[in-house]
């Protein structure tokens, strides 16, 4: 269900909740909703607050499952590392809808260079995950072409699905040494989710994370297809050979050349999911998800010409 919770309403349960307590010189305004959440801005005279508010009856996603519990727990477990906006709190709307409240202090300049990107997600690639209560997810070239797999099994009788596993990375493309370390991850990581603070850049979007291997990250980072979700356009060149010459870890990174072919291909698989699962109930996200597989497959097409 998505709320119908007015502005003075949102207002009272934050200071209920006491998230915050003082709602004087504050402006709240509504921001674009997502396919899976509705979302306001709190602006007080020093910092910034987010609500996000899940939509009830998200589908089964294949790859991208939205969970809230999941937010919760990478923004406390990333609390104070210099990685993620500090966690307000979490509530459930009068609805029934789960919310999550983030904050952070904004930034004057609110352009990310690629370099402090890449060395973020080498510092979030080295967070200890010990103890961590969120779940594995694929990871290795073999394992992320199987879900893929999976993924491009739920579209049937659909002739641009046959032409995208024509496409498909043969496992002997891959050498067999398993996947990579585990770590953790934000799987849906691109300049899109990079938030400029005062503090520095920070991570947002949490509510897809697992434990798994860090090339997945990097392989998001410079997916076009996931920037053009974003409404962003693809990384040039130059700024793809910046990202890779910062990224700090030469393991991740090599692992990363290795298979980010196979990366890519469920990336333009899940796209296309996407694409036919909103035709009919909507247009406007199938022609999104259209434009980003078309993206994909461009860059597919042209890592296949280097190799």
């Amino acid at each position: 269900m998505i709320s119908g919770i007015g502005e003075g309403a949102l207002l009272a349960l934050l200071r209920e909740q006491k998230i915050v307590t003082d709602l004087g010189n504050t402006v709240l305004r509504a921001l674009p909703s997502g396919y899976s959440c509705r979302f306001w801005e709190l602006r007080s005279k020093s910092r910034i607050f987010i609500i996000k508010e899940f939509f009830a009856n998200v589908i089964n996603d294949p790859l991208y499952a939205v969970s809230p519990e999941v937010e919760v727990a990478a923004l406390s477990r990333l609390n104070g590392v210099g990685l993620a906006p500090e966690l307000a709190g979490s509530m459930i709307s009068p609805d029934g809808n789960p919310m999550v409240i983030y904050t952070y202090v904004p930034a004057k300049a609110v352009e990310i260079d690629v370099k402090e990107a890449a060395q973020l997600l080498g510092s979030l690639a080295g967070q200890d995950v010990s103890n961590c209560v969120l779940k594995k997810v694929p990871s290795g070239a073999f394992s992320v072409l199987r879900h893929a797999d999976g993924i491009l099994a739920r579209i049937t009788n659909n002739r641009r699905a046959e032409n995208l596993r024509k496409l498909r990375p043969q496992d002997n493309d891959f050498p067999d040494d398993g996947p990579g370390v585990a770590a953790l991850v934000h799987r849906t990581l691109c300049l899109g989710t990079l938030l400029s603070t005062n503090a520095g850049p920070r991570l947002i979007d949490w509510q897809y994370a697992g434990i798994g291997d860090p090339a997945e990250d990097l392989a998001c980072f410079l997916s076009p297809g996931l920037l053009s979700l974003y409404g962003l356009r693809p990384l040039p060149a130059y700024m793809e050979e910046r990202f890779i010459r910062f990224y700090p870890d030469s393991e991740v990174l090599e692992r990363f050349k290795r298979e980010r072919m196979a990366y890519h291909w469920r990336i333009a698989a899940y796209c296309l999911f996407r694409q036919e699962m909103f035709r009919r109930t909507h247009p406007p996200a199938s022609r999104a998800y259209g434009r980003a597989l078309e993206e994909e497959i461009d860059l597919l097409l042209r890592l296949r010409t280097r190799s």
